[in-house]
């Protein structure tokens, strides 16, 4: 127990409001290592404002919410358990008194965290809190290097490109989307080496990126700037000091970029394809779902058969001793030909888009698969072929 305390700092705020503005940053806290400054939130008390802040070094993020403040000031708590506590507190309000020790046994840094609410069945937590001393600074936000985005706009272009972003660590640049601008247009773009997926959209103003080196950005910033697009209807977006820049009404995102030349895109799209073939986006998916229990990893391979105006997709197991085919009607007139593709990769694809049919272009059973949205022709997706 401890002997007796000073009152530092003390706030009050709607406890469901502070809850969803926590879940909005808290998984930018890492799991591991709790010892670490990274594992706690830094609480920040300004006038009528408490600003919590969460970082794992590589991305630092913010959300402002409305509250009455006593002694303003900052401090950290453990986040994982900050948020814990108040999720359970059973009460309209959420109080957060911090205290010092004054016992000469204790260090000086020291707080106590006192978290309560109002009526007779509110707990009253108690935790250890810190001096924010060394905990990571969100970069400093420049309105004259950030541009204008739709949040819808930019949850589509997300949506649609982030499934090929790479999974592995090998192929580091990878590991995140490009974005890119010219004018008026910003293009994003994910690839992992084996399928890349690209959108291009038209903003009310020009988009403001550096020409000189890519913006790429790591797809855990990505995730938590999805978290963050709902706030409001237009994000504030820009490059500052190799730091990725967001704003979205009171939440604001910094992120480091990722170094490296990322390819060039354009180059690995084929200027053109022998086959191309209007397909129905819903029919390739249910015959694929019902390919794909066959398959196996790594390869996912999925075998599609072009001849006579029909697409034979089958697919066998030797582990499990097991195989399936699907036979879908199309207009392919041509030759015979054999392409054998990731299922998942397909799949992927075709859950991302809305449009009721797709163009599905080829060429041989050697180069890259082209799939477009039949009525958006700033959207592609390219996926190679596996050998067979």
């Amino acid at each position: 127990m401890l002997s007796q305390t000073s009152k530092l700092m003390r706030f009050e705020t709607d406890k469901e409001l502070i809850e969803k503005a926590i879940r909005r940053i808290d998984s930018i806290v890492p799991n591991r290592d709790t010892a670490a400054i990274v594992s706690n939130f830094l609480i920040s008390l300004e006038p009528k404002t408490v600003r919590i802040t969460a970082s794992d070094m590589e991305t630092t993020a913010c959300i402002t919410i409305p509250a009455q403040t006593q002694k303003n000031g900052e401090f950290i708590v453990p986040g994982k358990r900050f948020l814990e506590f108040v999720s359970s507190l059973i009460s309209p309000e959420l109080i957060v008194e911090v205290q010092q020790a004054e016992d000469p046994d204790q260090e000086s840094n020291f707080f106590r965290v006192v978290l309560s609410g109002r009526g007779g069945i509110a707990a009253r937590y108690v935790m250890s809190g810190n001096t924010a001393e060394h905990f990571p600074a969100l970069q400093r936000f420049d309105s004259s290097r950030l541009f204008n985005v739709p949040t819808a706009l930019l949850a589509e272009m997300i949506r649609k490109t982030q499934h090929s972003i790479s999974q592995e660590d090998n192929r580091y640049i990878y590991n995140g989307l490009c974005f890119q601008s010219s004018g008026d247009q910003l293009t994003l773009v994910g690839t992992d080496g084996r399928r890349l997926a690209a959108i291009t959209r038209r903003l009310p103003e020009p988009a403001n990126l550096p020409q000189d080196s890519d913006t790429v950005v790591h797809a855990k910033a990505i995730r938590e700037i999805q978290k963050l697009l709902d706030i409001s209807e237009v994000a504030m977006i820009g490059v500052a000091e190799r730091e990725f820049l967001v704003q979205v009404g009171d939440a604001q995102l910094s992120t480091r970029l990722l170094e490296g030349k990322f390819p060039d895109y354009k180059k690995v799209i084929p200027k053109e394809m022998a086959v191309e073939l209007e397909l129905s986006r819903e029919k390739l998916t249910d015959a694929l779902l019902q390919i794909r229990p066959v398959t196996e990893p790594p390869s996912q391979l999925c075998r599609m058969l072009f001849d006579n105006k029909t697409i034979l997709l089958t697919a066998q197991s030797a582990n499990q001793g097991s195989q399936v085919e699907v036979t879908l009607d199309t207009d392919y007139t041509g030759e015979k030909v054999e392409l054998g593709l990731n299922v998942n990769f397909l799949l992927d694809v075709l859950k991302v888009l809305d449009c009721p049919r797709i163009r599905f272009s080829f060429t041989d059973s050697n180069k890259p698969v082209v799939i477009r949205d039949q009525d958006d022709p700033d959207f592609l997706s390219l996926i190679m072929p596996i050998k067979i």
